[in-house]
């Protein structure tokens, strides 16, 4: 952590005397569920997750971004973002770093680490003040933990007689953790990252469309010493173990994202919405739907919404039946095996209501209650008490209450 405060100070400093905007943001939250199955977290990139009868402030964050316009047309762009993470090297916390270029009115080029720009809230989803719900449905923008891109974007953008619309095309690479139980952590690689996103702003609405595809880069260890292991079990004893083995490899698959989002907007009302399909060529994910829908009104100061949000996906369990003699070694691989393979077995969905209060020009008052379903656990989006597996709660409550500040 001490190398990070070093880099936000000397930001600081040099802001002071040059041609550099200097701002930030900060979440100040605090969490807590009922369930005594699911310890709740926001990404699957979070490696601590809350539990029930626990007041959690780990959600937290602080946020400092720089820009330096070097000229008219060029700018340096840089973002550090605090939080919770497995260690605090600098390149963790390194949200944003680009050069951005402005050729004309219409087209604009970047170049180094931008938003992987997959959602509608890419640009501000760590922002807490930028947006009326508490934070992003879990269901929606946790499936990816991937944030960030490294790489080059160019984007056109043009008016049209009734709006304005614009195309963007990037391509680069991508890594980010995610972590599961029993300490599983895996720092995941992608490569080949390649997208296009088309969008249409016309008075109070936006739409929005996006196709990404990429190759997986690498694989966890205990993926291979997995397989290893399997190859030495007898077909006669575990008859459908190559199956198995085969859901095991990933690195060099393809895997593709499209999504299409809209918002409505006109300072009393918002309607926003993302639908999204994930699928792949690799067993672990097969048809994954999500999406959410918002409606919100705005009083003064004071604004409600209420969101729906739903993810499933279409996998088979992952190997049926296990081995034919349930020798206690070879329930352990295929325990372990289940956990990789079945990574993104998903069905479930919450219903969730924000209260949002205005304290001032940069500081807001969230408090969030969301109420969640699920088909089974354990599930991807969460850690778990694992001793409950035999009876888990499938139907749990969160709380969470935030201070959201901008300056």
């Amino acid at each position: 952590m001490r190398s990070v405060f070093i880099c936000l100070l000397f930001l600081t400093t040099f802001s002071y005397g040059s041609d550099i905007d200097f701002s930030g943001f900060a979440t100040l939250k605090a969490v807590k569920t009922d369930s005594h199955t699911a310890k709740i977290r926001e990404s699957i990139s979070q490696p601590h997750g809350v539990e029930r009868d626990e007041l959690d402030f780990s959600f937290s964050s602080l946020g400092l971004q720089a820009e330096w316009h070097a000229s008219d047309n060029l700018e340096l762009v840089g973002q550090l973002l605090l939080k919770e993470q497995h260690d605090d090297r600098v390149k963790n916390a390194i949200k944003l770093a680009f050069l951005r270029y402005h050729l004309n009115s219409n087209w604009q080029f970047r170049a180094g680490r931008t938003g992987l720009d997959l959602f509608l809230m890419t640009e501000y989803r760590d922002i807490g003040y930028s947006m009326d719900m508490e934070h992003p449905p879990v269901e929606f923008y946790s499936i990816i933990p991937h944030q960030n891109l490294d790489g080059v974007d160019m984007q056109y953008r043009t008016p049209l007689d009734q709006g304005i619309a614009s195309i963007k095309a990037y391509w680069g690479r991508s890594e980010s953790p995610i972590y599961s139980d029993y300490e599983f952590f895996w720092n995941v690689e992608l490569k080949s990252i390649l997208g296009v996103a088309v969008q249409y702003e016309t008075l109070n609405w936006l739409f929005r469309a996006n196709y990404t595809t990429t190759q997986a880069a690498n694989e966890h260890e205990q993926q291979k010493q997995l397989r290893d292991a399997l190859t030495q079990v007898p077909l006669q004893v575990w008859p459908t173990k190559n199956e198995l083995i085969d859901s095991l490899y990933i690195i060099d698959k393809r895997f593709t994202y499209s999504a299409v989002s809209m918002r409505y907007d006109d300072s009393n009302w918002l309607l926003q919405s993302e639908i999204s399909l994930t699928d792949s060529n690799s067993s672990v994910l097969n048809h994954l739907k999500a999406g959410y829908i918002t409606l919100g009104k705005r009083f003064d100061l004071n604004t409600l919404s209420i969101t729906y949000s739903v993810a499933k996906s279409d996998n088979e369990p992952s190997v049926e039946p296990g081995p034919l003699v349930p020798l206690p070694e070879l329930m352990q691989i295929y325990e372990a095996a289940s956990m990789h393979s079945g990574f993104y077995q998903l069905d479930q969905h919450s219903t969730s209501l924000t209260w949002r209060r205005e304290l001032s020009p940069t500081l807001a008052l969230k408090f969030n209650w969301k109420h969640t379903s699920a088909d089974h656990l354990p599930s991807a989006f969460y850690l778990h008490n694992t001793e409950q597996f035999s009876d888990p709660d499938l139907s749990f409550n969160t709380f969470t209450l935030s201070f959201n500040w901008v300056f």
